[in-house]
């Protein structure tokens, strides 16, 4: 129970209903208990109106039949003592307004009310009738020397059970909106309760590393907007998951095949070679050659490590990438005579370049062993360096291998992504299956662009573009 209630569900019904109730009881207080209050003021506003008028139309000739129009239509008596000529005259409006029969011009409390400049008395009750009223007096010219005296008199009691007939539609009213608030509010957190609990479900079953979930969206924008990016992101956390047991069981390989060979013909050395020099440096060889592998993945891990998180450093330099790159390709001369692939390059001269040259011959050397690795059934490896336009040039590595599906094309570039199962457990002939994913991060440190043509039996073209001096 105590669960329930610190939930969202609970809370947001308890806050609608709270809400409603602070809305009627402030409509209770201004209708009902401010009512007579309320009369007061407009019925003093109302009079303050009529006396403003009376007084515009003093001299007027129609202004007794002003002061009968405006008793009848606010139903008011209005008492006018006017001083013509050196003599005072009295009128009474004709209007139904029984407070009492006045037998003199203005009475000493209106005297006294004008002397204070004070020009209402408020709830003043006639013994006659008992009934309240509100006085106005109000004079013409200057107090010292008055014109004339308005007196207005006007009910302040509401018309006949009025008050009665709201009080008792003021409740039936509160308990119809209490009863729609109470449904109202139990609809809309229904609505946006069960799909965030079913989005915390779901969030839940992601913990426990179940992926294969879809949450369907809600009908309000921002709901509808947290389940698609849950949607979202259970998919990418299962293309990590994937990933993440794709590049254990690639480093498991990687790391297990030049052991396991190591091992090997370190035990032929002990029991078959050991007492032939021939034999022995041909296994010897092989165990370097296999440690060599080795410590090439440990370093490209490790470099990939530190240009993912950030910390690698870029020594800039200006050198001749034409000169270099030739350098470079010289160094897969071995792969004709040993695997029948052939390096073909393609160099315009003179092209120099700022970069890191450690990491641009890094990025070079893993496109080229990529080539290589995928260079197809004419093992023909194409490599050039050209003026693209004015102020860029452009590296490619093309090969005619058996290229790459274009919904693959985004996922090359992480680590040990293959393209086909096929490939999943193929060793490469150079390099360690890092290579892509370096080249990415250097080319992102220089600010370069770089991409890959492909598609599948027409082989593929690595490239990246750079500004050349």
């Amino acid at each position: 129970m105590f669960k329930f209630m610190r939930g969202m569900r609970f809370r947001l019904w308890l806050l609608f209903i709270g809400f409603t109730l602070i809305i009627i009881v402030f409509l209770y207080f201004n209708q009902i208990v401010l009512l007579s209050n309320y009369h007061t003021f407009i019925k003093t506003q109302d009079t303050s109106g009529v006396a403003s008028i009376l007084r515009k139309n003093w001299n007027n000739e129609d202004f007794y039949d002003d002061v009968n129009r405006l008793a009848r239509e606010h139903n008011m008596r209005i008492d006018i003592d006017k001083y013509e000529d050196g003599v005072w005259s009295y009128y009474s409006s004709t209007a139904d307004f029984n407070i009492y029969n006045r037998q003199f011009t203005i009475d000493d409390s209106g005297i006294d009310l004008l002397k204070q400049n004070a020009y209402t008395a408020r709830n003043q009750t006639v013994t006659d009738t008992g009934e309240g009223f509100l006085r106005y007096v109000s004079f013409i010219g200057t107090a010292a020397n008055p014109g004339g005296y308005i007196t207005i008199y006007t009910y302040l009691e509401l018309p006949g059970n009025t008050e009665q007939v709201l009080t008792t539609q003021f409740f039936l009213s509160s308990c119809i909106v209490f009863l729609m608030a109470f449904t109202l509010s139990a609809f809309i957190v229904m609505h946006i309760s069960d799909p965030l609990t079913k989005i915390s479900q779901n969030a839940h079953k992601i913990i426990t590393g179940d992926f294969n979930m879809k949450t369907k969206t809600g009908d309000y924008t921002e709901i509808k907007i947290l389940t698609e990016n849950l949607n979202i992101t259970s998919q990418e956390i299962a293309k990590t998951e994937n990933f993440r047991k794709d590049l254990l069981a690639n480093v498991s390989h990687d790391l297990k095949t030049p052991l396991t060979m190591i091992k090997a013909y370190a035990e032929m050395i002990r029991d078959l070679s050991g007492n032939h020099p021939e034999k022995r440096e041909k296994h010897v060889q092989v165990i370097i050659d296999e440690a060599d592998r080795l410590n090439g993945l440990v370093v490209d891990m490790l470099d990939l490590s530190k240009l993912q998180s950030g910390v690698a450093s870029k020594n800039l330099t200006r050198f001749d990438f034409s000169e270099h790159l030739s350098l470079i390709l010289s160094r897969f001369d071995y792969l004709s005579q040993e695997h029948g692939i052939k390096v073909t390059p393609e160099i315009e001269k003179n092209i120099r370049i700022k970069a890191d040259l450690t990491k641009l011959e890094q990025v070079v050397y893993n496109l080229v062993n990529n080539a290589v690795n995928h260079a197809g059934s004419d093992k023909n490896v194409t490599v050039r360096l050209f003026k693209k336009k004015d102020g860029v040039g452009r590296f490619e590595v093309k090969d005619k291998g058996s290229g790459i599906a274009k919904e693959e094309l985004p996922y090359i570039w992480e680590r040990y992504y293959k393209a086909t199962k096929s490939q999943f457990h193929k060793r490469t002939m150079v390099g360690t299956g890092l290579g892509l994913s370096i080249v990415k991060g250097v080319m992102e440190m220089h600010g370069f662009a770089y991409g890959v043509n492909s598609a599948p039996g027409k082989g593929s073209t690595f490239w990246f573009e750079f500004p050349y001096e």
